[in-house]
């Protein structure tokens, strides 16, 4: 087979690229720069700039809601006059009233099947509605982790000769300013503020750890908000750290490569991810990470990293006071989990994805 024609639904990538958008971003330009061969036609929106051989710009949308009609009603019209060899979907959902041929799709988690109560009940209800109806009509899927793998296959009673991990690669983050931009020491979390990525439990673990040693650092959280953040965002205030708790919401990618690099350590007690793209960020930067112990983040950093039970707030506390305590451990540590970041490459995952889009378009 000569290069591939590959469409790629890109709507969901925004100025300001959360885990999603970065993963299309990252894919979509790093396979175009190692596969020249291949031809790739994306839809983007008309505020983005993604690197391809070819794109169809779309109006600014004003929300979600815009996107998903486009995606299920315009773009499967545009797609029916097109010749292709794969068309990929790189989120949950595909169309659901037009049949599309060799469709690609990735699912990056089963949250709103297994964590129902971390969205809003309209959201999690159109997500379960619009994943149940795609995973059907996708020839392969590609998840980020085992872990998802296996609650595709016991949630949704997919083929697991279906689904393909891919693990995302991880590109670095800006560069970091030569100054900090944080005076006072600090630990960091990075993440959408939603109840998912339980910063709840982590403001109260952060609240009991100065119970027991007033003198700790600060706690820096860098995300964009994104529902059901409000009782997140005055907990500091119920809890009397107001003053050493700060919510930075987003920040350009050098200010976060210069966060990463400055920080104590990470600290992400998500209760549940896809894969855990800060996880690896750090890793990266060299800094100490304690995350959870289950699920797609208890695959990634071996032994080094410090692992927590996310419901339990002692635990989080716990892992914060013996980074504090064990400096010599935690650069040990810091430094094995460094090395192993150079295994999650773009080019890999870039490599991987390919073989998926040549087997389809091959009629496996």
């Amino acid at each position: 087979m000569d290069g591939l024609k590959i469409c790629i639904d890109a709507l969901v990538l925004g100025p300001a690229a959360a885990g999603i958008g970065q993963y299309i971003q990252s894919l979509v330009e790093t396979y175009d720069t190692l596969f020249p061969e291949d031809d790739i036609f994306a839809w983007v929106r008309s505020d983005v700039h993604l690197r391809c051989r070819d794109a169809l710009v779309v109006p600014r949308m004003k929300g979600s809601r815009d996107r998903l009609l486009y995606e299920q009603f315009i773009l499967p019209r545009q797609l029916a006059r097109m010749t292709y060899d794969v068309v990929h979907f790189p989120d949950y959902q595909v169309p659901i009233f037009r049949r599309v041929p060799r469709l690609v799709m990735t699912v990056h988690d089963l949250a709103a099947f297994l964590w129902p109560e971390v969205f809003p009940p309209a959201i999690g209800a159109v997500k379960r509605f619009l994943m149940r109806h795609s995973v059907p009509r996708a020839r392969r899927i590609i998840v980020p982790s085992a872990a998802i793998r296996e609650d595709l296959v016991n949630v949704l009673n997919v083929d697991p000769q279906r689904i393909v991990v891919v693990p995302h690669g991880v590109k670095r983050r800006g560069t970091p300013k030569p100054g900090r931009i944080y005076d006072r020491p600090y630990f960091l979390a990075v993440g959408t503020v939603e109840p998912r990525k339980n910063f709840d439990g982590l403001i109260r673990a952060y609240h009991l750890l100065r119970e027991r040693r007033p003198d700790v650092p600060d706690l820096l959280i860098v995300g964009q908000l994104g529902w059901m953040y409000a009782e997140t965002l005055a907990l500091p205030e119920k809890l009397g750290v107001a003053e050493k708790v700060k919510f930075l919401q987003y920040v350009l990618e050098d200010n976060l490569a210069t966060l990463y690099r400055d920080a104590v350590a990470m600290v992400y007690p998500s209760f549940y991810e896809g894969f855990g793209l800060p996880v690896v960020e750090a890793m990266q930067a060299g800094i100490p990470v304690i995350t959870a112990r289950s699920g797609a983040l208890g695959e990634l950093g071996g032994e080094y990293l410090w692992r927590v039970d996310p419901r339990d707030i002692a635990s989080i506390a716990d892992a914060m006071q013996s980074v504090l305590e064990n400096q010599e451990d935690a650069r040990r540590r810091a430094d094995a989990a460094q090395r192993l970041a150079l295994n999650y490459t773009w080019e890999q995952a870039a490599a991987m994805t390919r073989r998926v889009y040549k087997e389809v378009a091959e009629g496996g």
